[in-house]
């Protein structure tokens, strides 16, 4: 599990908190080359849905996202990156591994792990506290509860 990736997007293109879950959408991977690969091929779909590009033009943010990726040396610029060119569409909220999610002072991961402590009700001294590996299943577990009832951005 400790190798699993996720990411996490909301619909910006319209007030999709009518929604109950801001339009977000979850999703695991095994690998960081399946995330790249996701990126490259359904997400592109999805912003091109939304932002109803034609063939071309889904084509071309294709070609862009794959400049971005190539040219990119951190995970947190390429998303900043990503998110430049997808405003008013969608916007990534979270990219990263579990131990990333469970550990990482990230505005995202911090509100979830509050979110879990409150829920699992240990620890009360540090609501942000990292959450061990022998928790994970159960941290993973409220993810979708934590995007329709969170206030997570």
């Amino acid at each position: 599990m400790e190798n699993q990736w996720a990411i996490c997007h909301v619909d910006s293109s319209f007030d999709a908190s009518l929604l109950g879950n801001r339009g977000s959408q979850w999703h695991w991977f095994h690998s960081r080359d399946d995330l790249i690969e996701y990126l490259l091929g359904d997400y592109i779909y999805l912003l091109a849905d939304t932002g109803e590009l034609d063939e071309e033009q889904a084509e071309s943010a294709r070609e862009r996202f794959e400049l971005l990726i190539e040219q990119s040396h951190s995970d947190n610029i390429l998303i900043e990156q990503l998110n430049d060119l997808t405003e008013s569409l969608r916007r990534i909220i979270w990219c990263g591994t579990v131990a990333q999610l469970a550990e990482l002072d990230d505005e995202f991961a911090n509100a979830l792990r509050a979110y879990f402590w409150d829920d699992y009700g240990d620890n009360e001294d540090d609501p942000e506290a990292a959450v061990p590996e022998e928790l994970w299943p159960e941290f993973t577990d409220i993810i979708d509860e934590f995007l329709v009832e969170g206030e997570y951005c």
